[in-house]
């Protein structure tokens, strides 16, 4: 009795001792370290914050890095920062990712709503809250915050790489990216446009690329732009998707590079991990 007690405790601290020494190998769990930075908007006098997520090898470089951007920081930022915790290096290149934080102190749809939609649309049956539809609109105000204001501010304080600026954007942000890519398409030279409302006010964007198009023959962009198959249960997300695909590609935009693809099984809220995966070994392929 007394060997076999003395044996289970001799195991049990090797066990301890293994489980210790594996543990420190391994870093702890958690969300993936990032930075928080407070900025006040010139264009529409909001206040936001930046989540900064440097990648791990930061600190051990004087390498500049590719920048990612994303909106809907309620999802899009822990999933875009743990994927790239889990992929940069390995089979995407690694980035700094930020995310812009819906405005302080307003309603979420409210501040989505605003931000991120092209025009007054205050009946449109398919938007957000009554209250949300009043302020929609000012997508242009929010961009030129992007321009004038959150990408110099990551230039001047972190190692960005001036080359490679990804914009992911899902659903209303997805509808964000668009408008962007038709009226400033410099500002990112990848997007990553998931399941974008195209449906908004009457279909809107259909007109602004036709706009775009009359002045100019150069779309110098990479473009993957998804949607899931189930997506047309609610919205004519998937048709819509490919109307606009077919209409782009009639254009033969120079230095234009477009990539559509319909997953298959994914619906509005399933789609979005998927498509995040499929955009950033797309857009930055790993190479050693």
């Amino acid at each position: 009795m007394f060997i076999r007690k003395i044996f289970f405790l001799l195991v049990l601290g090797f066990v301890g001792f293994m489980s210790s020494s594996y543990a420190n190998q391994l870093p702890p769990f958690g969300y993936p370290a990032y930075e928080t930075v407070n900025i006040h908007a010139n264009s529409n006098n909001k206040d936001y914050e930046l989540y900064v997520q440097l990648p791990k090898s930061y600190n051990d470089t004087k390498s500049s890095y590719p920048l990612i951007i994303v909106n809907d920081t309620n999802f899009a930022f822990p999933v875009t920062n743990g994927a790239m915790a889990l992929m940069g290096g390995a089979v995407v290149k690694e980035a700094i990712v930020v995310g812009i934080s819906y405005s302080k102190g307003d309603d979420r749809a409210i501040s989505r709503t605003r931000d991120y939609t092209p025009t007054f649309s205050p009946i449109d049956k398919n938007g957000n809250s009554s209250p949300a539809r009043m302020v929609s609109g000012h997508a242009k105000e929010y961009v030129d915050f992007i321009e004038s204001q959150v990408i110099p501010l990551l230039q001047k304080k972190y190692r960005v790489d001036s080359k490679t600026r990804v914009f992911v954007g899902h659903s209303y942000g997805g509808l964000l990216g668009t408008y962007i890519l038709f009226k400033k398409p410099h500002l990112f030279t990848d997007y990553i446009i998931g399941s974008p409302s195209l449906w908004y006010d009457n279909r809107i964007m259909f007109a602004l690329e036709k706009e775009f198009s009359k002045t100019s023959s150069r779309l110098p962009a990479n473009v993957a732009m998804f949607v899931g198959s189930l997506e047309n249960d609610y919205y004519p997300m998937v048709t819509d998707l490919l109307a606009m695909e077919k209409q782009l590609r009639s254009r033969n935009y120079e230095g234009f590079n477009l990539r559509v693809e319909v997953l298959q099984d994914e619906n509005h809220h399933s789609v979005f991990p998927g498509l995040l995966s499929k955009g950033l070994m797309a857009m930055l392929p790993f190479k050693n």
